[in-house]
């Protein structure tokens, strides 16, 4: 028989030589046992995301978040806000941490504790939503996405954020995640019911309007899902959308509250925040690119970006590369260069890599040929263990990576060895009508201590911050501290608030910060207790006062009992 004959009339056998051929190549995965192991590793990996949260339950909680539970706990007991506590937040932040200091109240449990376990709750409800908002736009054939974007998600919502766990930008995280995901379908075109729009534009409402450095995400998202769907239907149809009218009911609701529940806002709290917090800790845009937490979003997105618009061509990838985009500009409108305020960012960046590197996956690496005919002959198994292992083995990378980034849980580990612990017992034992006075330029370690205690601060700042930045610089010939009359009204606002506060509440230690965080001027230190004793009151209260102390950067003074008074 001819070559050429033989080419037109190949043997029975010949497809079975074939596919020996290609299994030397590349022979084909088994499973010892008969177990299905990328399933197991897959469900894991799934199960350890789950019981990390376990590790926030333990103390430390971060310090900010702490300083948010105690003002909300200050408001819930009658306190007036933005009066008694005085925090640049605004106050739908502190109407979102009422819930654990309420269910605190009702359970007898720590504020913390409940705040974590709120947070699990979020966390729970956030990742059904988007799992069931993926698994009803994902085709079966995209088996990869399936695979890796939920256990990507659960990653990045429990155990990313790290020492930022319970930070507003983690809260809105949480409550904004299916929204995105919601929103690229709604840009593709997907029916999805009025319900679950609604509710995602509810969620995401309340997350976006806790700071108004959001505001980005939410509104480059939605000027692409309205031209999106203005060109594939019609404007009247995009503005029929209830998701993007919910957030701004939520956006229009906290201004309302604002203005008539909490005027104090705009009247104290804003202005003070105007005049100093922009002098705390500011950075320049150079200097925030260059910054090891903002600079790798900003220097990854627009590469992302350019796979997300012109290769991948992805709804999906668009949008979370705009919420990238958004995260990014709020990290720099922020301009402080801490790590929470870049988490958004951060986290974008990361799912959009995920989102890119499954989308290769699903449509390169493994075309629809090759796992329907292939795949399904490897011993039995289902078409969907190689790219659940291909998710396992990645994300064991990015939990390794992760880790050589930021020790896990490292507050947590290193709190037993910690001053906390003794500052803590100091203030149970001393502190005997509950009231404390801490005059320090950060607010850890006190926050969380007292939480902790269940005790309360004299002044109306949760720290010195305020004279951080009213003494930021020191111009040549300056005084060391300002005199009365020429202080700024904020700061004399400070001056005299804290004094009066101190004589009026009689608090039972004085802790005052050695280092004060203020620049040196004209060769003198800046020293807290100083710079207030030059106040009539707080000079005259202090005479209560014998130092108590000296404990590692604190000099703690304790207020005499005389047997003829009451405590307090």
């Amino acid at each position: 028989m001819t070559e050429s004959h033989a080419a037109e009339k190949p043997s029975a056998a010949a497809p079975q030589h074939r596919q020996q051929a290609q299994e030397q190549i590349s022979p084909p995965l088994k499973w010892a046992s008969g177990l299905d192991w990328p399933r197991l590793l897959h469900g894991f990996l799934i199960a350890l995301c789950c019981l990390w949260i376990v590790g926030y339950f333990f103390p430390p909680i971060n310090h900010d978040t702490a300083v948010l539970l105690y003002i909300a706990k200050v408001w819930l007991g009658g306190g007036k806000l933005y009066v008694d506590a005085i925090d640049m937040n605004t106050p739908l932040v502190f109407v979102l941490h009422l819930l654990p200091e309420l269910l605190s109240k009702l359970t007898g449990l720590q504020g913390a504790t409940m705040l974590v376990a709120c947070l699990g709750l979020g966390i729970a409800a956030s990742f059904i939503a988007c799992r069931r908002v993926l698994s009803g736009s994902l085709d079966p054939d995209h088996a990869t996405s399936d695979a890796l974007l939920p256990l990507l998600l659960l990653f990045l919502l429990i155990v990313y954020p790290n020492n930022a766990f319970g930070q507003r930008e983690h809260i809105m995280l949480v409550l904004a995640m299916p929204y995105l995901l919601i929103a690229s379908g709604r840009a593709q075109g997907e029916v999805l019911s009025f319900r679950l729009r609604l509710l995602s534009g509810l969620a995401a409402g309340l997350g976006f309007a806790m700071k108004p450095y959001f505001i980005g995400i939410p509104a480059l998202v939605e000027c692409y899902v309205l031209v999106r769907t203005a060109r594939r239907e019609s404007l009247r149809s995009a503005l029929n959308d209830p998701a993007p009218w919910a957030m701004l009911a939520i956006g229009v609701a906290h201004a309302l509250f604002a203005v008539f529940v909490t005027p104090e806002y705009f009247s104290i709290a804003l202005p003070i925040a105007a005049e100093f917090y922009s002098e705390v800790s500011n950075w320049s845009w150079i200097d925030l690119a260059l910054n090891q937490h903002v600079g790798p979003p900003t220097f990854a997105l627009p590469f992302l970006g350019i796979l997300a618009w012109f290769v991948l061509r992805s709804d999906l990838a668009r949008v979370i590369w705009l919420a990238g985009i958004g995260g990014l500009i709020s990290a720099y409108a922020q301009g402080k260069g801490w790590p929470y305020q870049v988490l958004p960012a951060q986290v974008f960046t990361l799912l959009l890599a995920g989102v890119i590197i499954a989308h290769v996956m699903d449509h390169q690496i493994w075309p629809r040929h090759i796992r329907g005919r292939q795949q399904d002959t490897i011993a039995g198994q289902n078409p969907k263990s190689a790219p659940r292992l291909f998710a396992a083995v990645l994300m064991v990378l990015v939990f390794y990576q992760e880790s050589l980034h930021a020790r896990p849980f490292f507050k947590q580990q290193e709190y037993a060895a910690s001053e906390m612990p003794t500052l803590l017992h100091i203030l149970k034992q001393e502190a005997y009508n509950g009231r404390v006075l801490v005059l320090s330029p950060g607010i850890y370690p006190h926050f969380p201590l007292l939480n902790y205690a269940d005790m309360r601060m004299t002044m109306r700042f949760e720290s010195m911050w305020v004279l951080q930045g009213a003494y930021a610089g020191c111009d040549e010939f300056a005084p060391l501290y300002n005199p009365p009359e020429a202080m700024t009204r904020a700061e004399a606002f400070v001056f005299r608030s804290v004094a009066e506060d101190f004589y009026k509440k009689k608090p039972s230690l004085l802790i005052v910060d050695k280092v004060a965080g203020i620049p040196r001027c004209q060769g003198d230190t800046f020293d807290y207790l100083e710079y207030f004793m030059r106040n009539p009151l707080f000079a005259k209260r202090f005479e209560d006062y014998d130092l108590f102390m000296d404990f590692d950067r604190y000099m703690i003074y304790k207020r005499r009992q005389h047997p003829h008074k009451p405590a307090g």
